[in-house]
Order: C-alpha cells, then structure tokens, then sequence
C-alpha cells in the first residue's frame, strides 16, 4: 500500500490513514524525488505551472500510489483542485481522497526559531508534516537573518543564508500544522533583515512583494532551480545587512 499526499493534511485523517493502513508507505509528492523529472508534467500541465504543482504530478504518475490524500482550497492552493481531475484520467484506479485542513490547534514552531542551519530546518519540518504528536522542542535561537515563504523547489536557496536564520510565512504555519493560519504567515520580525520568496506562478507573491516591501526586505521570485543571479542577489542583501 502507497499514500501520497500533498500540503498538510489534517491530522484526523492522517490519524485514520495510519490505522486503516498501519503498514502503509507515505509518499510526500510535494518533494521533487531522485529520478523523476518534473518535465513530465508540461505534457499536460502549462510550463507557467508552479513547479511544485508540475512535481506533484510527475511524482504522482511515476509513484502510482493506491491513495493520494489531497488538500485543496486555501490551505494549499486552487492549482491542486484543478489538478485532480487530470490526475484521475492518467490514473483510474488511484483513489483520491480531497480534504481542507482547517485545523487551529498551535503546534508551535520551535524549529523554525531553532540554531539549526536553514536547509535542515527545512527538511525537519516537510518530514515532520505526518507527525501527530508535538515533537522535542530545539532551543530557541537569537536570528541573524529571516527567510519567509513556502518550501523552495530548490533547497539549495537555503544554504546561502548563516544559520540563525528563522523562518516565517507558510513554511512556519507548516511546522504549527495550521496552514490556513494568515496571521501567523504574516508575521515577521520587523528588525530583522528577511528574503521574501514565493514561487515563480504562486499566488503568495502577492504577499511576498507587499511584506518585503512593509519590512524593506529582499522579494525574490524563482521558478524551478535557483540561478546565479538570483543566488547572487541575496547573498548581496545578507552581506550588506551584516548577516554574517
């Protein structure tokens, strides 16, 4: 048996899943996997697709789970409801089961305040997304820096930022497993020198372009893998703000 599922699920149905298939497979299709090419998904999908949309259903068909557990609406996006019924027709035997996550019970974020480097911060909490139960509580860290924003389809954006940097924006509400939380996802702290980066076709630039702009932080917009130039111009923006 192979679960796939997408953004943060609740966790009740997580919870049902786990007991109904305890010997079940999890498959995060959000995470571009070793050897399947998100290329696969502009046969049916526009190439002006957010690159973690193109990477669910690449993911999705060379995987063939039996079951993808599918958030849609705001807690994660219109894009993955319109993506299902392509889903459907490319794998007729796949159930799906569309869900919303409209929980508000405060995991807290601990690991997005936390000394660790950026890059395992990251990878803890899309690991942690199936966990259920609160996790140990890492020492809170004064920040140098701020990163805000959704998981990058690229993570090594995350090794160009000095450790001590916190995150904010959905990355956070992630790792607090209320992914609706708007209030949380614009929190930032407004003394610390933060890159704001959404995906190149995501609708959270919205958000990004105007908190960069509140706070004088550094908007960055990227699709797919990182450039030069844009690795550039946030190490420029750390650098100037002696984040180092």
């Amino acid at each position: 048996m192979k679960i796939g599922f997408t953004g943060v699920p609740p966790l009740e149905k997580i919870k049902d899943l786990k007991i109904k298939y305890p010997n079940a497979k999890w498959f995060d299709l959000d995470v571009p996997t070793m050897g399947i090419s998100k290329e696969f998904a502009v046969q049916y999908i526009p190439e002006t697709t957010c690159s973690v949309i193109q990477t669910i259903l690449a993911n999705s068909f060379a995987i063939k789970p039996n079951i993808i557990l599918a958030v849609t609406g705001s807690a994660k996006c219109d894009q993955m409801m319109f993506l299902l019924p392509i889903i459907t027709r490319l794998l007729p035997d796949l159930k799906i089961i569309e869900t919303k996550n409209n929980d508000s019970k405060n995991f807290g974020n601990p690991i997005s305040t936390s000394a660790l480097p950026l890059e395992e911060k990251f990878r803890l909490i899309t690991e942690n997304v199936l966990n259920t139960e609160p996790n140990d509580v890492p020492a809170f860290a004064k920040p140098k820096a701020g990163f805000w924003g959704v998981p990058p389809y690229d993570f090594s954006i995350l090794k160009l930022f000095p450790d001590y940097t916190h995150v904010f924006g959905w990355t956070r509400c992630m790792e607090n497993k209320t992914p609706i939380n708007l209030q949380l996802e614009l929190h930032v702290d407004k003394n610390l020198p933060t890159v704001f980066f959404c995906q190149s076709f995501c609708a959270k630039n919205i958000l990004a372009k105007e908190l960069a702009h509140k706070h004088k932080g550094l908007y960055v917009e990227a699709d797919g893998l990182i450039d030069n130039s844009t690795k550039a111009k946030i190490q420029a923006f750390l650098e100037l703000r002696n984040c180092f």
